[in-house]
């Protein structure tokens, strides 16, 4: 199941307008702090498409994911790809500069203890960039379909990686253009019965217009938040230091 879901977002990372714009917020904010790594991983790194923007920022980069799938996805961009969980990193205490986990940590049973581990392989002054889903209201038939175990606040992840090490130098809430319209859209799922045995993700494939519509709304989100912090949104990204 979850190698099918790795394929079927493979197929959108391209154009669709969420996955487009998160990698458009990711690089200004790596340009915006200066990130320049000699070696960055993406753990939870699906196809491996997020590596084509680390790459602009590191001399070296590296996806980790437990999926096959993505695995063999990431090598065939020519990256390259470690099958390993988020629990227990094939990599040395303090050996890597940047880590990337975009929507990750919501899948882990036990996201403190995936953060101590994010912080024994990063090195003092390594970087760590989170993307994670917000609200626990919004949960929906979409995140049992991804298989998430929580939603959060930010002042909830704040802490989180303040007791596990690390020093937040960027919070924010994402996708704060769209927020009301997806709340509505979520709602409105929620009324039409589902199949419990098959939960069904809410990518929803839109008229090229107004896919670059939306689009356009991440990308001046994306430079926005080069100088402001949104106070809502439907996901949180945060840029932390390891202590």
């Amino acid at each position: 199941m979850q190698g099918e879901l790795i394929q079927a977002e493979e197929r959108l990372e391209a154009e669709y307008w969420w996955f487009v714009g998160r990698r458009s917020i990711i690089d200004r904010l790596l340009r915006r702090f200066r990130v320049e790594a000699g070696l960055a991983i993406d753990v939870g790194c699906g196809s491996g498409r997020n590596l084509e923007v680390l790459a602009a920022h590191a001399r070296s980069v590296a996806g980790v994911d437990s999926s096959a799938a993505a695995v063999r996805l990431t090598a065939a961009r020519g990256f390259a790809a470690i099958q390993a969980d988020g629990n227990s990193l094939p990599f040395a205490d303090g050996s890597i500069d940047l880590l990337t986990a975009l929507d990750v940590l919501e899948h882990m049973e036990d996201d403190i203890r995936t953060l101590r581990e994010f912080q024994r392989i990063l090195r003092p002054g390594g970087r760590l960039l989170l993307a994670v889903p917000a609200y626990r209201f919004l949960w929906s038939e979409h995140d049992e379909a991804l298989r998430h175990r929580r939603r959060y606040l930010a002042s909830e992840l704040h802490i989180k990686l303040t007791n596990t090490g690390f020093d937040v130098e960027k919070r924010s809430y994402a996708v704060f253009f769209a927020f009301f319209p997806i709340v509505l859209y979520r709602l409105a799922r929620g009324l039409v019965p589902k199949d419990p045995m098959a939960p069904k993700a809410s990518y929803v494939m839109l008229p090229k217009p107004l896919n670059r519509f939306f689009q356009g709304l991440l990308e001046l989100e994306a430079q926005l938040m080069r100088v402001i912090n949104f106070p809502f949104g439907t996901s949180i990204i945060m840029l932390a230091r390891r202590v």
